[in-house]
């Protein structure tokens, strides 16, 4: 019989609350986890003072954030991509599902940031309409962040690739697959990131892609244990390891050197 995929059977809540909080913390836009039906699975990271003390705090904004967040959710999981989008109070978001094979086990909800200069008048005008305070909801709004479309854009993207290979890590961990493929999955993956950030360098000059990537690995080697020295332990000891195999391990410890040694300046 086929194993069935899960949420709760995979989705390791822990690891993804740590990779939610440093993605959050650097990129500075706010994040959460929920499952396919819409429900958190983490807590918040780095809600705006807009979002969470205003928008959310009256009960028509709170249901209609709610609304939104599950329309996102939706999309993401009928397209298998992130998607982008408008929420109700004019801040815009996006969605990015992690999906473990071939099956979707839950989603990013990511955002609440500005493209532009809002019009604070047509903000007024919403504030009035959800029932609190203007003067205080324009304030918060002022501390919203504006980004590029390009740059939100490229932010979902690469947040959906990287959760996705993290997701098909601990896929193939608890499936029982060799460790020496999952490793090569997982360090293909960050080598294509390494090479087209290198590529794009000019265009993203301000993007700390070493230092997320460093953290990401971090995270890895905390909940998985993936270090060194275990990939020594395994080459040493594992007499059926294949002159691949071997190569693939020597390509992993040159990319941790690597993750400390790069440059995107």
């Amino acid at each position: 019989m086929k194993f069935k995929v899960t949420t709760n059977n995979f989705l390791d809540i822990d690891f993804f609350q740590t990779l939610q909080d440093r993605f959050a913390e650097e990129f500075g836009i706010a994040s959460i986890i929920t499952d396919v039906n819409g429900v958190p699975l983490t807590k918040p990271s780095n809600f705006t003072d807009f979002c969470i003390n205003h928008v959310r705090s009256c009960e028509v904004g709170l249901k209609k954030c709610q609304f939104f967040d599950a329309y996102g959710g939706c999309k993401a999981k009928i397209n298998k991509k992130p998607i982008i989008y408008p929420c109700h109070a004019g801040l815009i978001d996006f969605a990015s599902p992690i999906i473990m094979g071939d099956t979707q086990v839950g989603c990013f909800l990511c955002g609440q940031v500005l493209t532009e200069k809002p019009d604070e008048n047509k903000f007024r005008v919403y504030a009035k309409e959800l029932g609190i305070d203007e003067d205080k909801y324009i304030e918060a709004l002022r501390k919203v962040k504006i980004l590029p479309y390009e740059r939100i854009e490229y932010i979902a993207n690469f947040l959906y690739k990287i959760s996705s290979k993290m997701s098909n890590f601990i896929y193939y961990q608890n499936m029982g697959i060799s460790a020496n493929e999952f490793y090569k999955n997982c360090i293909d993956e960050f080598h294509k990131h390494l090479e087209a950030n290198e590529n794009n360098k000019t265009e993203n000059k301000n993007f700390s892609f070493n230092n997320i990537l460093s953290k990401i690995f971090e995270t890895l080697k905390i909940n998985y244990k993936i270090d060194e020295k275990e990939l020594s332990r395994i080459n040493k000891n594992s007499d059926n390891i294949s002159e691949k195999s071997s190569s693939i391990i020597r390509n992993i410890q040159d990319t941790i050197k690597n993750f400390n040694n790069f440059d995107i300046s």
